[in-house]
């Protein structure tokens, strides 16, 4: 799976990156082995590398040597460090950047990394050789049999841990790490996209099914004659209902995005024909803080939600009762509220389809960062509470 170089030099998506959010660690949200990440480590590890350097110069300094041996045991440390941590990792950068097939390019950088190791080899001991001359020590030379053995392991260790052998099993591991997220981003978006075609086909059989609109005809003919300006108004709202919800059906409007201030239109116009159809025993209330109507919502989940307020609330109650919608966001969180006074929860409240395709969408949507609650009160009522991340949408205004 190759990167193009701007690909490269991007942060990998949470779920691929590995290691924390720490700053000093931010070389590890890119993709192993890119530009950036050869960068930010070497930056990194640079400044660790310089400031044992300053302190050993300075030790070396007050031992009585002079300034000019003192820069040059500094310069020596320096380069012969920088030549360990970054001769691997700079050679497999340059590999990931010429764009070969996968398995070649893990094989070269597998080759890159080995050649490191040799040149990390190589300049560890041009560096160490030129120290010691600086300080007037000597290597030990006796060391033989197991003691020779133990000793170069451990050197090797060390210029594998230094030289990008960790950076070479995390670069393995992200290619498989990268197909799986990519997998699961392509199921979640088919899941989504079935989730909106069954979300079309259920709205645009709601708004032709027959009960609805001969229900709020018969209500408007029967307002004709007795109350004019009440039928005209019904019929405005059933109009500004219907404009609302049918062109978010249609396929070239389907993936636009949803605001709140959308979705409270649509329960407004909603909620007004049916108080034209239940009369007094509807009342409802809009209540939404200044500047959220501009942060997105996901479509017809609101209304969804007011719905069921009416249909196992209110229609089954003698007296009906009211519908109160309210919106507020805490901090990053957007918080909307369906309440009201209707005969109270059921047996089976919480199961039924409707509320579980809301937590189907809500969860394809946000994931984990987004809720349904459905609470009961204990003079009767409902109360459903969406809450998801406050974010807000920029949308062309329409032609």
């Amino acid at each position: 799976m190759s990167h193009s170089s701007t690909e490269l030099n991007k942060p990998l998506p949470a779920a691929v990156a590995v290691g924390s959010g720490h700053w000093w660690l931010s070389y590890r949200q890119f993709p192993v082995f890119s530009t950036a990440w050869v960068w930010r480590r070497a930056a990194l590890f640079g400044l660790v590398i310089v400031l044992i350097g300053a302190l050993s110069a300075l030790l070396h300094y007050a031992e009585g040597s002079d300034g000019w041996s003192t820069l040059e045991l500094f310069a020596y440390f320096i380069a012969g460090f920088l030549v360990m941590f970054n001769a691997g990792p700079v050679l497999a950068a340059i590999v990931r950047h010429r764009h070969f097939a996968p398995v070649a390019e893990r094989r070269l950088v597998i080759a890159a990394i080995v050649v490191g190791l040799v040149l990390a080899m190589l300049g560890d001991h041009w560096s160490s050789t030129a120290i010691m001359r600086l300080t007037d020590r000597e290597f030990e030379r006796s060391m033989e049999g197991s003691a020779l053995v133990i000793n170069i392991l451990v050197l090797l260790g060390l210029y594998t841990l230094m030289g990008g052998g960790l950076a070479l099993r995390a670069y393995l591991g992200e290619h498989r790490r990268l197909a799986t997220f990519e997998s699961e981003q392509a199921m979640r978006r088919l899941q989504s996209d079935k989730l909106a075609a069954d979300r079309q086909l259920a709205m645009l059989q709601a708004q032709v099914e027959p009960h609805f609109l001969f229900n709020s005809l018969a209500t408007i003919r029967s307002d004709i004659r007795k109350e004019p300006e009440q039928a005209e108004r019904t019929l405005d709202a059933l109009c500004q209902y219907l404009r609302a919800t049918i062109p978010r059906l249609r396929p070239d409007d389907a993936g636009s995005a949803s605001t709140l201030g959308d979705q409270l239109e649509i329960c407004r116009q909603y909620l007004t024909v049916m108080q034209s159809r239940m009369g007094d025993r509807l009342e409802f209330s809009i209540d939404s803080d200044p500047g959220l109507s501009k942060l997105t919502f996901p479509p017809f989940i609101l209304l969804s939600l007011v719905e069921n307020a009416i249909r196992h609330g209110l229609e089954p109650s003698p007296h009906g009762g009211q519908i109160a919608i309210r919106a507020h966001r805490d901090g990053q969180r957007l918080i909307v509220t369906v309440a009201d006074t209707g005969v109270g929860l059921s047996d089976n409240a919480g199961g039924g389809v409707g509320l579980s395709n809301i937590r189907h969408q809500l969860r394809l949507l946000h994931g984990d960062d987004a809720r349904l609650k459905l609470s009961g009160h204990a003079r009767g009522g409902v109360e459903a509470s969406i809450e998801l991340p406050a974010e807000a949408v920029t949308r062309e205004p329409d032609s």
